[in-house]
Formats: structure tokens, sequence, C-alpha cells
């Protein structure tokens, strides 16, 4: 038990370091350890069954600790090639069961310098835009949102050429992004890489999507339709970066 403490210890440390670092809530770390510490796990008798369920919490809190702290890490990485913006880290504190794909709150407002339609990322690529914005928490519309007025122009990198389309909808049948208004003769390879294009207004280039799942044509027949799967982790996110270009 004294070294899976110590390995606890270890992580809330580098949590906390990489906290600082990327200017992530520092108190997080704080809360984790308050439960850790004050966790009821009962002192039960010496028996397999007791023993057992006292490991395998403890087991749960060590992987959920170590989950979040490679998702910190991958989040500094990327930030850190994005030498063009300010970034504001934050946590997200609420999102609504209900519309699962649609919003989420974070810990980060106007006092943060927060502002509506700046970009948001996490770890792995775009997740949205912010919405609305209070002192101390901001709303975050998802790319997977059902809004039909919520469209984002888009970059598609293939056969070394980059073709332009509107992202305008997500299927949660298949876990798809979709990209529209594409001419139905340009041949689009799967796994070809999606990035915003920085028209329209909102969204800084080169922020990365996705990869193209597949293809087919509209109901109209008129262009094609790109599935995209998403790079960002939309359905279990904690930790983002709110970007903001350097004028």
């Amino acid at each position: 038990m004294k070294v899976k403490t110590f390995v606890i210890f270890i992580l809330i440390y580098l949590i906390a370091f990489i906290g600082i670092k990327t200017n992530i809530n520092i108190f997080y770390p704080y809360y984790l350890l308050k439960d850790l510490v004050f966790f009821p796990i009962k002192n039960v008798q010496a028996n397999s069954n007791d023993i057992k369920l006292d490991y395998d919490v403890q087991e749960g809190i060590n992987n959920e600790l170590k989950s979040e702290f490679e998702e910190l890490k991958k989040l500094n990485d990327l930030s850190s090639t994005m030498v063009d913006f300010s970034k504001v880290s934050a946590l997200v504190i609420e999102r609504n069961k209900m519309y699962w794909f649609n919003t989420i709150t974070i810990n980060k407002g106007a006092s943060s310098g927060i502002k509506e339609d700046m970009a948001v990322i996490d770890c792995c690529g775009l997740i949205g835009r912010i919405n609305k914005v209070s002192k101390t928490t901001s709303e975050v519309k998802l790319i997977t949102t059902n809004d039909t007025n919520h469209k984002i122009s888009v970059m598609i990198e293939t056969n070394g050429e980059k073709i332009y389309g509107i992202l305008s909808g997500y299927d949660n049948n298949t876990n798809k992004l979709q990209i529209t208004s594409v001419n139905k003769a340009i041949e689009i390879e799967e796994n070809s890489k999606v990035y915003t294009s920085g028209m329209g207004g909102i969204f800084p280039s080169g922020i990365l999507i996705g990869k193209v799942a597949g293809t087919k044509q509209d109901k109209y027949d008129v262009s094609k339709v790109i599935e995209v799967t998403p790079s960002a982790n939309i359905n279990d996110t904690k930790f983002v970066n709110v970007l903001e270009r350097h004028e």
C-alpha cells in the first residue's frame, strides 16, 4: 500500500506541475488529493471479498489519475506548437446529459479574457467555440452540436491537394462529422486529414478536426458528403485550451 500511495502522490505532483505550467486550475490536484484522503473506504475485516473491493476501488482511482495525466500532457504538447495564439487553459465543469454532444461549460470566463467565438481545443484537436461568456464560466458549443446554423469552413488535404467544404452536421448513429458542398467528381482518400480553413472569420486556419472515414453522394446526387472521424475526444473531454490569435 505504501508503494501505491507514493505513486498516487507522484502523479498528483506531476499534474499540479503541468497545471501551473499550462495555466490549468492549480486547485484541481487539491480536490483529487482530498478525494483520495477522505474517500469513504471502510476498514473492513480481513476477508477476500472486502480486500478485493478495496483493491478495485484503489485501482480505479489510479487509472483515472493516469488517464487525466496523459490528457494534460497531450494538451500541453499540442498547445506548445501553436505559437501564434494566446491560450487559456480550463476545466470542463458541466455537461447536459440530455444534450451531451451540444455544449459543455468550462471554469473560465470574461475575467480570464475569454470572449465569444474563440476556438476551443482538447488534447487532440478542435472541439468547438465559445458560445456564451459570464464572468467566471463559459459555454462551449461543440462541433457535434445539432444546431443546423453551426457551420465551419474546413479544408481537406488529399492527394496533394486542398479541398474545401462545410462541416455542417454530426451523425449520432455513426459518431461521424459530415462535410458537405464538395464537388462529387473529386476523389477524397480515406484517412485524409481535415483542418479548419480560416474562412468565415471565426475559426483560425490549421486546427485539426479529424480524418476522412468515407464518402457518399448527397440525396440530390449533386455533391459529396464526407464522413469524418473527430480527432478530439468529444465524448469525454476534461481539459481544454481556449485560443486567441495574437494581433
